[in-house]
């Protein structure tokens, strides 16, 4: 018995654009045919924010968040780390200070002590990303207080 096996042609999944209406090599650098990064939801700017605190923590290679963080936050999140509790996010606020920004503040236990985590994210044609990202840490007992000048 011999089976007969055809090739047949894939259809598109795009239709093809008209030649008048091609993408210009600087519409395409742009972002002219991709669309933008849209709003980031609640859920997703949780997952972000433990991402980074386990990158903090040390429970995560900073170089899997190398690509969602600019160089400065990278230098902070990579380095030798001494082993640190983990951080869990409890309750996140957000805020919409510019169209393609998203700052963002969340309470954080670690240890049955609450600290406060700060972070400000910025849309690129790629993605969002964390341009600042500090957790602030209670002041030590006996510690003197430094104030503002």
């Amino acid at each position: 018995m011999i089976e007969e096996h055809r090739l047949r042609t894939l259809s598109d999944y795009e239709a093809p654009r008209p030649a008048d209406q091609a993408v210009t090599p600087q519409e395409h650098r742009r972002g002219g045919r991709w669309p933008v990064p849209r709003q980031l939801d609640a859920g997703e700017l949780g997952h972000l924010l433990n991402m980074l605190l386990e990158a903090y923590d040390g429970r995560r290679p900073a170089a899997q968040v190398r690509a969602l963080v600019a160089p400065e936050v990278y230098t902070g999140l990579s380095g030798p780390r001494l082993p640190r509790p983990r951080h869990r996010t409890q309750t996140i606020h957000t805020c919409t200070p510019a169209p393609d920004v998203l700052e963002a503040c969340a309470r954080v236990e670690a240890d049955g002590r609450s600290f406060a985590l700060a972070a400000r994210f910025t849309r690129t044609p790629t993605g969002w990303r964390c341009e600042r990202f500090a957790l602030l840490r209670p002041q030590e007992p006996g510690t003197p207080s430094r104030r503002a000048a």
